[in-house]
């Protein structure tokens, strides 16, 4: 690490510069085919219309995704070889494939079924989906990307499980999750609601850290994830991206009537659905971008307040950014027009300052 720039906010800047360039230019190519499929639906009918919505949006979004990984390669980031790129990307695909496939059979007979009423229905299902993905993304989705196995007895695992008896939430596991293989960044999270709720910790998180800092950073960064958990965040999401399903659907019902060849019901109406659907939530997803951003600050406050380690929080922040490539200050309109989290300088500030306001009082 840098002496001069130890948390390499240089190399980040220019990483995210970089990932936003390729990020726009994958997003205008894809707005772009989706409505040249749109237009030519009428021509390439029903069959013709679905086997181009499957195969050309992804064959143009290919390019990018390439130039990310290699981006991440370059920086140190991804430890994947092209092979082992290519078959995540594959498997990716099959999953978007079967879900994306039930999906538009669901939409497609819910159309033809409730006329119309079908938008209605769809965001409903739309939100039973989302329930039941986030449900089974720790014992079904995770694993096809992820190793992970049981955490070890150990000091570590002794810390972690004191602090899930702190939070008082009920976790069915601790496990340890094989970033490694793949990145070099490092995370550790809360997955799945109810009975399917585990604990990961990536093997990469502090990992150039000393026993006890990494026991002392790992349980404040869990104490952040089950901060999400204590106020019942999961499902206070789900209830918010409630309004950006809504904005989602009712882009997709205009963009059928109004550009869907035989109306809906048909598959040669998919196109004008995915576009109109994708175009309304891009416009909404702002403001689900600034809820979740008043979450994180919420489970910021709970695992500082909870452990009283304010600044083992700062520290393991700031580790992050070095390891994960973070900019401290990525620019402002497009953090607030895309980011999830806070900026991480104030998080990072935030943090040291209730620390400093205990240490006052």
């Amino acid at each position: 690490m840098d002496g001069d720039d130890p948390l390499r906010q240089a190399e980040a800047h220019r990483y995210g510069r970089e990932r936003r360039r390729l990020g726009a230019a994958d997003g205008a190519v894809s707005l772009i085919v989706l409505a040249a499929i749109t237009a030519a639906a009428g021509s390439l009918g029903g069959p013709g219309s679905l086997a181009a919505l499957v195969v050309v949006p992804v064959l143009a979004s290919l390019p990018f995704a390439y130039a990310g990984w290699r981006l991440s390669r370059a920086h140190g980031l991804s430890r994947q070889t092209a092979g082992g790129w290519l078959a995540d990307r594959a498997k990716g695909l099959a999953v978007g494939l079967v879900l994306g496939g039930l999906a538009a059979a669901g939409v497609l007979v819910l159309q033809r079924a409730s006329d119309d009423w079908w938008p209605l229905w769809v965001w409903a299902g739309g939100l039973l989906l989302s329930a039941a993905l986030s449900l089974l993304f720790p014992v079904l989705l995770l694993p096809l990307f992820l190793k992970s196995e049981p955490l070890p007895d150990g000091p570590l695992a002794d810390a972690l499980w004191q602090t899930v008896r702190t939070a008082g939430i009920a976790v069915r596991e601790l496990r340890v999750l094989h970033l490694g293989e793949k990145t070099s960044a490092g995370n550790a999270m809360v997955a799945g609601i109810g009975p399917t709720r585990r604990i990961y910790v990536g093997d990469t998180l502090s990992e150039d850290a000393g026993e006890e800092e990494r026991i002392d950073e790992t349980c404040v960064v869990l104490a952040h994830e089950l901060g999400h958990h204590v106020h019942g965040d999961p499902w206070r999401l789900l209830a918010f991206s409630a309004i950006g399903l809504g904005v989602g659907v009712a882009g997709a019902a205009l963009a059928v009537a109004a550009w869907a060849p035989d109306g809906a019901g048909h598959l040669n109406s998919l196109p004008a659905l995915v576009l109109g659907f994708s175009v309304a939530s891009a416009l909404a997803s702002p403001l689900g971008g600034w809820y979740s951003r008043r979450r994180e600050r919420a489970a910021d406050a709970y695992a500082v307040r909870v452990t009283g380690r304010g600044e083992v929080f700062a520290r393991a922040l700031e580790r992050l950014c070095a390891q994960n490539l973070s900019e401290l200050r990525p620019p402002r309109l497009w953090h607030a027009l895309t980011a999830s989290h806070p900026m991480p300088c104030e998080r990072i500030a935030a943090a040291r300052a209730t620390r400093q306001a205990a240490v006052q009082d």
